[in-house]
């Protein structure tokens, strides 16, 4: 018998072998950490210099005093570095705190320098444009961008701030922007993802655009953005907003703030966004546009197409800075004066709508407000020369909706002006109340009773006015309603009637007054119209029919202090006979009195019998 066997190499061969590999590895390792220093300062210049070209799409230069501060490993960190530049012909200025390189391991094995990833840190963008050099270079952008090598790698740039300083002399920017670029492989498609200042929070973003450069020219380009607002302590990098001492708290929230809140929150999202945006976008100097846009939001999808552009001769970023103002300060107005409870001297302003051009197209499907169905069919907004008119019809489960709305802003002489022209057709009374209850604050008891049936309105009313209180009393036009086949919570009519009608006595001592039945009453149509003129909404007719009833009313209410007056009669008519006319059996005198916000009803001696019979052959009535 022949054995075989088989000797392996001794344990320090392998030890050897292991050693070694690690030896190299390790060696490998330094010399890749060691490579960054041994390169030469201005050919690092020259690498991020040349990155930031390629991004900007201009010719660049870096001072020469920036100084490298360190070059262990991938990263090379520059402070104080300063970048000048240009765009066919404008000059631009970008001061950056630090600025951290971090190179391409096998490009420098290579000797080569190439930037992977570029932060910059505080950076600050300055443009000096006193004759809109930049303004006419951004202007004239070719439509086709000529072929060539795109960006690479990534840019981040952390807390950055921009400055644009006009032929005005006025400096426009805002600061606490993070922003980080990432160039698709092969592609000339950008990702995007960052923070930008909103108010008092911040806007978080991300996205793509497929061609960045074709985005600052008319063609545009086709992108997909994501919007999410969050407070700023949801930021790292950028401290928060300052506050402003001259902002009243009433400003930062008040009851019109949480009533938008929450009717954000009914409509199916909370704070800002998300809002999910696809489309092409175009961004000029004086213009931009999204065209064929799809945009989600909660539970709302609309489609359309967007253009805002800046009018006059007045410099883009100063007239925009204007705008802004102006906005913040009617904002800030009106809210000390609601927080002072004196909301009839809000004032109205909206003459800093003046420098913008918007043009609106636009339409709702497959979306739900406040759990209902609503599709919208036609929204168009045209605005121009301080002027405004939205037309909108819309159609869903609350029934159907059309109409327009004219707002006026002069700027140099005459109040702001509103006229509101539309129509309700078939709208469900209870739904869309029940609807309504879902945006309003949560009653503090249960919820109140609603009327039901079907409403049909016709509304033409204008006002002009310099404060909300002003407009009120100014208010005129009218409003014409008709509703069928529904029912009025509070009472049963008549239930209350044939109480009355069978002898229950009215002001005595052991009956005392009238009190009506609880319950609700059935009506089969309800008309009225409203007439507003000098201050005085006027109810030149009301009237309700139902099986066996009717109700009359007139009546007005002072709009400038709420108080209000109304006189009615409530009927019961007996069974009919064949096709005779209704004759009454109990006639109910009532008045209407208090306030719009708290109505008081008193009712009147009912009259029936005898009583009802005398009076009405008093009358002519009966021969």
């Amino acid at each position: 018998m022949t054995w075989i066997s088989y000797k392996g190499p001794p344990w320090r061969y392998v030890l050897i072998v292991a050693a070694s590999v690690l030896v190299v590895a390790v060696g490998a390792a330094a010399v890749i950490l060691a490579l960054p220093s041994h390169v030469a300062d201005d050919r690092l210049h020259k690498a991020v210099t040349a990155q930031i070209a390629a991004w900007s799409g201009g010719a660049v230069r870096l001072t020469e005093d920036a100084t490298v501060i360190s070059g262990l490993g991938r990263v090379i960190t520059i402070e104080d570095a300063e970048f000048t530049g240009s765009l066919r012909g404008a000059e631009w200025q970008v001061s950056v705190a630090s600025i951290e390189a971090r190179v391409r391991a096998l490009a420098l094995l290579r000797g080569k320098v190439e930037i992977e990833t570029l932060t910059l840190q505080s950076p600050q963008f300055r443009v000096v444009d006193p004759d809109e050099s930049m303004i006419s270079a951004l202007r004239d952008l070719p439509a086709e961008n000529p072929a060539g090598p795109g960006p690479e790698g990534e840019v981040i740039v952390t807390n950055a701030r921009f400055l644009y300083e006009g032929p005005t002399g006025r400096r426009v920017g805002f600061d606490g922007v993070d922003l980080r670029l990432a160039a698709e492989p092969d592609t000339t498609g950008v990702l995007l993802t960052g923070a930008i200042p909103a108010g008092t929070g911040r806007l978080h973003l991300q996205g793509r655009l497929d061609d960045p450069a074709a985005a600052l020219t008319d063609r545009g380009s086709p992108a997909r953005l994501v919007l999410q607002g969050a407070a700023s302590a949801d930021d790292v990098g950028t401290p928060p907003p300052k506050t402003r001492p001259d902002v009243p708290k009433a400003a930062q929230e008040n009851r019109v703030v949480s009533q938008l809140r929450r009717i954000a929150a009914a409509v199916g999202f909370s704070g800002i966004g998300p809002v999910a945006i696809e489309g092409r976008v175009s961004a000029t100097p004086r213009r931009f546009g999204i065209a064929d846009a799809s945009v989600s939001f909660g539970a709302l999808l609309a489609e359309g197409d967007l253009t805002v552009a800046v009018a006059g001769e007045e410099p883009p970023f100063d007239a925009l800075d204007s705008v802004a103002r102006g906005a913040a300060a009617a904002w800030h107005d009106g809210a000390t004066a609601i927080a002072a409870g004196a909301w009839r001297d809000v004032p109205v302003k909206l003459d800093w709508l003046a420098p913008l051009d918007v043009a609106l197209a636009a339409r709702l499907r497959d979306s739900r407000l406040a759990g209902q169905n609503v599709e919208a069919r036609r929204i168009l907004l045209r605005a121009a020369d301080g002027r405004a008119r939205l037309e909108f019809a819309a159609a869903g489960d609350l029934g159907r909706l059309r109409g327009e709305i004219a707002l006026g802003a002069p700027t140099t002489q005459g109040a702001p002006q509103v006229a509101v022209n539309g129509r309700l057709e078939g709208i469900d009374m209870g739904a869309t109340g029940r609807s309504v209850l879902l945006l309003a604050p949560p009653p503090l008891v249960s919820p109140p009773q609603l009327p039901e049936g079907t409403l049909d309105a016709q509304i033409d009313l204008s006002t002009q006015g310099g404060t909300l209180g002003e407009m009120v009393m100014a208010l005129d036009g009218a409003i014409d309603a008709e509703a069928r086949d529904g029912s009025i919570t509070g009472s049963d009519l008549i239930l209350t009637l044939e109480g009355l009608a069978d002898g229950r006595e009215f002001m005595t001592e052991r009956d005392g007054p009238l009190i009506p039945s609880a319950g609700r009453t059935q009506f089969d149509t309800a008309e009225g119209r409203i007439d507003f003129v000098a201050g005085i909404a006027r109810i030149s007719r009301f009237v309700i029919r139902g099986e066996r009833y009717d109700i009359e009313m007139r009546g007005e209410a002072d709009l400038g202090v709420g108080a209000m007056r109304a006189d009615g009669q409530a009927r019961l008519h007996g069974d009919l006979i064949d096709d005779s006319a209704p004759s009454p059996i109990v006639d109910l005198p009532f008045g209407l009195g208090g306030t719009l916000a708290a109505p008081v009803v008193a009712a009147g001696v009912p009259r029936s019998g005898d009583d009802l019979t005398s009076e009405a052959a008093a009358d002519g009535g009966i021969e």
